[in-house]
This record gives structure tokens, C-alpha cells and sequence, in this order.
């Protein structure tokens, strides 16, 4: 149970940082805050999809079909994609794409200085 709510946490602080990243980078201009929003939702994306699939893998099921791991493998494939095409942009700022790369390690951080109940 402890587990589920440390990732709900992360998940919810990924969105959150990945939003006011794109703000703050929109407020720099056009190209860094598309080029930082591209990016924020391939590592947000591929964040999810880890999570789901590796929560299909450690929880044991009778039968394993692929048509439960397709959608998540196509929603991976299609941000990879999306991340080539961004990468081969001529007006693709590479630093403003390293922020939104760190949107995810960024919640994930924020996750050591939460403060539980528990202890």
C-alpha cells in the first residue's frame, strides 16, 4: 500500500513539474517551450508506461497476453517517434530538451524530502 502511494506522489509531481517547466520555457520563447514540452511528455510517458508494465510483470497472472502490453508498447513507440522527429527539428533547443528530460528525476528527488506519518 505504501508503495502505490509513493507512486501516485511521483506520478502527480512529474505532471506538475513537467507543466511549470513548459510554462517557465514558453516564457523564453516559442521553440525552447515546444522543444522542452515534446521532450517532458516523452519521459513523462515513458515513466507511465514503465510503471504499468512493470506492475503487469511482478503481479502474477494466470495467463500473460500480449494484447495487455500492445497499447502500452505502441504508446512507448509513438513517444520515441515523436522524440526522433523533435531531435531532427532544425529549431530544436537542446537545453531547454534536457530540462524537460529531467521532469521525471525532478519529482522523483522531490520524493526524498517528503516528510510521512509513518515514522
Amino acid at each position: 500500500m505504501g508503495e502505490e502511494r509513493v507512486i501516485r506522489r511521483i506520478r502527480v509531481r512529474t505532471i506538475g513539474f513537467g507543466v511549470l517547466l513548459s510554462l517557465g520555457a514558453f516564457a523564453f520563447g516559442w521553440k525552447r517551450g515546444v522543444s522542452l514540452t515534446i521532450c517532458a511528455a516523452v519521459v513523462i510517458f515513458s515513466f507511465l508506461v514503465f510503471e504499468r508494465l512493470t506492475g503487469r510483470f511482478v503481479t502474477p497472472r494466470e495467463k500473460w497476453k500480449i494484447r495487455a502490453v500492445l497499447p502500452l508498447l505502441l504508446v512507448t513507440a509513438a513517444a520515441v517517434g515523436l522524440l526522433a522527429f523533435v531531435l531532427h527539428w532544425k529549431a530544436f533547443d537542446p537545453v531547454a530538451g534536457a530540462v524537460g528530460l529531467s521532469a521525471v528525476v525532478l519529482a522523483i528527488g522531490a520524493e526524498i524530502f517528503h516528510r510521512t506519518e509513518e515514522g
